[in-house]
């Protein structure tokens, strides 16, 4: 038998393997726009027409109309089952499963289980450590920094002396062999065959996952000597580019805003300051996956990195990767160069919530960042800003807030809104051709009809896609609720995936689209894919629901005329009195059809 996982297990494993990098191993793929397009691996083609959306975590293929999730497309792939599909990406991402027959993964499972067990005992006795004389320099060191002790409990931060291999000799102690110690990244072998620990004279910082297993370790030293930070290698549990700083945390914050800095001075100082809503991306650069659970997290995410050269490219890339994943992202500037840690302990938790408050969009970082660059005090430095300018505002979808941009630039640089739009457009057409393309893609697509009646198909299609745009925008939850529950729904199988999604968002749980994919029976997961894929674009999600619920009244009182209608041409079946209440029915239902089309 297999083990059941846990619905958090299969969404920390979905977080961990970015659908574009895992479909990238099996398809050439090229961006266009916010998607990625190559040719189907599931059909012969010559015209791309597998699309791979990285907001949404889903694929499909115009022409054979096969999609999904990361987990369907590597059961498809691979030619696995689904439960073989999550082994083999828990695989890919070093992530522990329960144990199962298998013997190969339960070996994996074991060392990865045994790794766990040698990070929670090193954590403890850095923290013993710590507390104990021989931590007084690091003692001495967060006294400075104005850590508390309850801040350094929170964290399980502790401290690594300047001996060679005393935690090696702990562990030793503990009952673990020199070949496991190797595998946990926390003693290395020198030349002589000797072990050492990797970490020594440094404050450790514990680097925690979700569920509170401590995965690896950062090492700080406490002094200016090089280098400053030592990180955990890559374990069978721990990969720097998967996982965010004190996310275990910040989860439960009561915000839907997270803020991501560079450091862990300057989470573990906001997070004692009463700002919780803090991670670290351990690392200058966001990757893939770290953005995937930024988005899982949080509506709003607010990156605050160093101001340097570097520190701005890094902001630059974090705030593409979180756009193109349809991440609502601004950009925090500390100022004079400090660092949050700095300025939070000099103006306080009030002054860093202002400088949250008053973060720049994307587009006003670009251009803050563009007009930096050049000397507009020349003609020719203003003629290059503006063009890079307009490059920036090419890529902006919302019309109005283009608009308003465009505006603002006309204003400040007396130059016409008109000269500035046209340099706008003239960067926009090959993004609108392939808006074309795609469009006669979906086109042909939809003139594949399916078989049986074509009020009940219609009814199906509109429920699945009110079910899509609610995982598309959770926010549309209430609306949904008040006009339209679960009793509604036409098919058994609707009504199923409808009180899955229901009863996860009433507690206040997102719910993804990749999640719904894993929802539905995997004969609906290509419909849904579709739905998803074509049909989930709307400037007012609210407003779409309520028009899709209003043409299912209509539909289903539709359907419900046809059938008096036929009942009330074969009479002869029919007393008086049911003609009569059919045809007061059938007034009824008019009147009622009438009533739904006016709304």
């Amino acid at each position: 038998m297999y083990t059941r996982y846990s619905d958090e297990l299969i969404e920390e494993i979905r977080i961990n393997n970015d659908i574009v990098d895992v479909v990238s191993e099996y398809v050439r793929l090229e961006k266009r726009g916010k998607n990625y397009f190559g040719l189907c691996p599931f059909h012969r083609e010559k015209t791309p027409s597998f699309s791979v959306e990285s907001g949404k975590q889903i694929f499909y293929c115009f022409g054979c109309g096969k999609g999904g999730n990361v987990f369907q497309f590597v059961s498809l792939a691979e030619k696995l089952d689904y439960i073989e599909s999550v082994r083999l990406l828990a695989d890919r991402a070093k992530i522990v499963l329960p144990e199962s027959d298998d013997t190969e993964q339960a070996e994996k499972a074991k060392l990865k289980q045994l790794v766990l067990n040698i990070n929670l005992i090193t954590a403890r006795y850095y923290n013993d450590v710590l507390n104990s004389r021989h931590g007084e320099p690091a003692a001495a060191y967060l006294k400075k920094r104005e850590i508390s002790g309850n801040t350094v409990r929170k964290f399980g931060i502790g401290y690594s002396t300047d001996e060679w291999d005393n935690l090696y000799q702990h562990l030793r102690s503990e009952g673990f062999d020199d070949e496991q110690l190797l595998q946990s990244g926390l003693v290395l072998k020198s030349s002589k065959s000797t072990l050492y620990d990797r970490f020594k004279g440094r404050l450790i910082f514990p680097i925690f996952d979700v569920r509170g297993n401590v995965l690896g370790f950062g090492g700080r030293v406490l002094d200016n000597s090089l280098p400053k930070y030592v990180n955990s290698p890559e374990t069978p549990v721990y990969s720097k580019g998967k996982h965010l700083y004190a996310l275990n945390f910040a989860k439960n914050s009561d915000s839907k805003k997270l803020i991501v800095v560079e450091g862990y001075m300057d989470v573990i100082s906001l997070h004692q300051s009463g700002i919780n809503n803090v991670v670290a991306s351990l690392g200058t650069a966001l990757t893939d996956s770290q953005g995937r659970i930024l988005k899982k997290y949080a509506d709003e995410i607010v990156i605050s990195y160093d101001a340097d050269t570097a520190g701005q490219a890094a902001t630059q890339r974090g705030l593409d990767l979180l756009n193109e994943m349809g991440c609502s992202v601004k950009v925090l500037t500390v100022p004079d160069g400090k660092d949050p840690d700095e300025y939070i302990r000099k103006n306080g938790p009030d002054g860093f919530k202002k400088l949250v408050d008053s973060a720049l969009s994307l587009v006003e970082y670009k251009i803050k960042v563009l007009r930096s660059e050049q000397d507009l005090t020349a003609t020719e430095g203003k003629i290059a800003f503006l063009n890079k300018a307009a490059i920036v505002l090419s890529k902006v979808d919302n019309i109005m807030e283009r608009e308003m941009y465009i505006k603002k630039l006309s204003r400040e640089y007396e130059i016409s809104e008109d000269a500035i739009l046209s340099e706008v457009m003239r960067r926009t057409k090959p993004a609108a051709k392939q808006s074309l393309k795609i469009a006669n893609a979906v086109e042909a697509a939809r003139k594949v009809t399916t078989a049986g009646d074509e009020i009940d198909e219609k009814l199906l299609h509109d429920e699945r896609l009110i079910l899509s745009l609610l995982c598309v925008d959770n926010s549309t939850y209430k609306t949904v609720k008040e006009n339209f529950n679960t009793m509604f729904f036409t098919s058994a199988e609707n009504t199923r995936v409808a009180e899955l999604v229901f009863s996860r968002l009433e507690n206040r749980r997102d719910f993804t689209p990749a999640e719904l994919l894993d929802a539905v029976n995997p004969e609906d997961t290509g419909k849904f894919a579709r739905i998803l894929k074509e049909e989930c674009y709307c400037d007012d999600n609210r407003r779409a629901i309520l028009g899709k619920i209003r043409d299912i009244g209509v539909l289903k009182a539709e359907k419900r005329q046809k059938q008096i209608l036929e009942q009330l041409n074969d009479k002869s079946k029919l007393s008086e009195g049911d003609v009569d209440k059919l045809k007061q029915e059938l007034k009824d239902m008019t009147q009622k059809m009438n009533n739904i089309k006016g709304m």
